[in-house]
């Protein structure tokens, strides 16, 4: 707790010490750790094992959370060594249910996605922003859909299918879902279970490194969306999965209805290069000057120096990172592009220092 300021030199600190919202929150927290005047909290009511790599997190949150759309992600933050960091992640249940689930996969250097798994237990309180994000159905559902789903990729296919049930849907829906072996099924029984309930769904696995009998083997072709799915152009496509197999999706689909999910930057445009030399970085709001070498992205290069700016999904989404770039050049990691000298807002999780800078930071 703050300790109480007797004397200050600037009345305007006095006044924002004296914050109502801030004390509110603590009094409020010491009662009951869901209580909160301003930020979304959640008690963590159950942990389920999808896989060897992969875990549901079943959440309830308190009075301020506003629901969300099957389809939608939502920013979750942790405290991990006395740093908050928030990731996105995708609602793997339905607006309906009575709490909220996200199913969490680690990934290799994944900061939270492995904290989440070692760490989070039944009881414990995570702190969630607003839902958001497009991959979400229109008002009219089409009567013909097909779902790609590639290993985590199908958290928001499943509560969009869950949609659908709830909905007593009676079009025609194909799920393709690509994995590595019949053991990393993620959300297998709940899968299941929503097939057994409905007539229009045709669920197909297929396994890219550990075939098995009676199953589909390989990677997404032009062959295996035919025969699953041959009237294409009069289907509706949504999908969701790692950046290659989406890469390959749009490039095949070409001319199709396609909603896609990515929570990838392309691979070919985020892979470091190597620069000789640093550039300057002046921190404007904070009177630093740093080096960088250029090699990474903006927010990487800070964290190196101990310097932890907002940010949230780190991959161009959220817009947590943006701060005002006043001079210099940057590279767009998304796209490739290369910035003015000028003045602009840029996302730091997704630039690369091309000059000497200046940031608002």
């Amino acid at each position: 707790m703050k300790t109480f300021p007797f004397i200050y030199n600037e009345p305007k600190e006095f006044l924002k010490f004296l914050q109502p919202k801030d004390w509110a929150n603590f009094f409020l927290g010491e009662i009951n750790p869901r209580f909160s005047v301003t930020a979304i909290k959640a008690k963590v009511v159950a942990v389920k094992e999808e896989t060897a790599d992969t875990k549901t997190i079943v959440l309830k949150p308190n009075w301020l959370w506003k629901g969300f759309q099957s389809g939608q992600h939502v920013p979750v933050t942790v405290e991990i060594a006395g740093r908050r960091i928030t990731r996105f992640y995708s609602l793997s249940s339905h607006p309906s249910d009575s709490n909220l689930q996200i199913t969490v996969k680690r990934q290799k250097g994944g900061l939270v996605s492995n904290f989440i798994n070692q760490n989070i237990k039944k009881g414990d309180i995570l702190e969630l922003g607003e839902a958001s994000g497009d991959f979400v159905f229109s008002k009219e559902i089409p009567k013909q859909l097909l779902f790609l789903a590639g290993g985590s990729g199908i958290t928001p296919i499943h509560s969009l299918l869950k949609d659908l049930e709830k909905s007593n849907y009676t079009g025609k829906v194909t799920l393709l879902y690509f994995v590595r072996s019949y053991e990393d099924i993620i959300l297998k029984s709940s899968l299941e279970k929503i097939k057994s309930n409905v007539k229009w769904l045709n669920i197909v696995y297929v396994f890219s490194d550990v075939p098995k009998e009676g199953y589909e083997s390989g990677f997404l072709t032009k062959e295996i969306l035919e025969k699953y799915n041959p009237d294409l152009k009069s289907t509706s496509v949504y999908v969701c999965g790692p950046s290659p197999m989406q890469t390959k999706a749009l490039s095949l689909l070409e001319g199709v209805k396609v909603k896609s999910e990515l929570f990838l930057l392309p691979s070919q445009n985020v892979s470091n290069v190597k620069k000789e030399g640093t550039v300057d970085v002046f921190l404007t709001l904070s009177h630093k000057t740093i080096q960088v070498k250029g090699e990474k992205s903006l927010l990487e290069e800070l964290e190196e120096q101990g310097i932890y700016p907002q940010s949230g999904c780190r991959m161009g989404i959220c817009h947590t990172c943006v701060c005002k770039k006043q001079t210099g050049s940057v590279t767009d990691l998304s796209n490739g592009e290369v910035s003015e000298l000028g003045e602009e807002n840029i996302q730091i999780c997704v630039t690369r220092a091309e000059s000497s800078l200046e940031l608002e930071l």
